[in-house]
C-alpha cells in the first residue's frame, strides 16, 4: 500500500491537491494478491480515479514487480480503495473525532472529475 499511497500522492500533486492527505482517509480498502514482491525488486505502481462522489472517490490500483533476478515483469497486487472527503475545521485542521463526510470543495470536485 506504500506504493499506491505514492502512486496516489504524485496524483494529487499533479491536480493541484495539496491538502488532501489530511482530510481524506480511506474507508474502504479491497486488495487481491497474484505475486510476491521480492527485496531490491523494483516496483511500478499505478492509481486511477474510477469514480468521483459528492463526498467521495473510489480509486483502481495496480501495483507490478518489474524483472528482477530472471524473473519476468509480473502484476503483483490490484484493487480498488474509497476515500471520503471529512473537511478541515476553521484552523485548516482535518476533523477527526466524530468525523462526516462533506461534498468536495468545488475547486476540488472540478481537479478530480465530474461527480457521478
Amino acid at each position: 500500500m506504500r506504493f499506491v499511497e505514492a502512486a496516489e500522492a504524485t496524483l494529487m500533486r499533479d491536480r493541484g491537491l495539496d491538502d488532501y492527505f489530511p482530510v481524506a482517509p480511506r474507508v474502504r480498502l479491497e486488495v487481491d494478491f497474484e505475486a510476491p514482491l521480492l527485496f531490491g525488486q523494483e516496483v511500478t505502481a499505478t492509481v486511477e480515479v474510477a469514480h468521483v462522489g459528492v463526498s467521495s472517490i473510489r480509486f483502481a490500483f495496480e501495483v507490478w514487480g518489474e524483472e528482477h533476478q530472471g524473473r519476468p515483469r509480473r502484476r503483483a497486487a490490484y484493487g480498488a480503495y474509497v476515500v471520503v472527503h471529512i473537511g478541515s475545521n476553521a484552523a485548516g485542521a482535518a476533523h477527526v473525532d466524530g468525523a462526516r463526510s462533506v461534498p468536495w470543495p468545488a475547486a476540488w470536485a472540478a481537479a478530480l472529475g465530474p461527480a457521478e
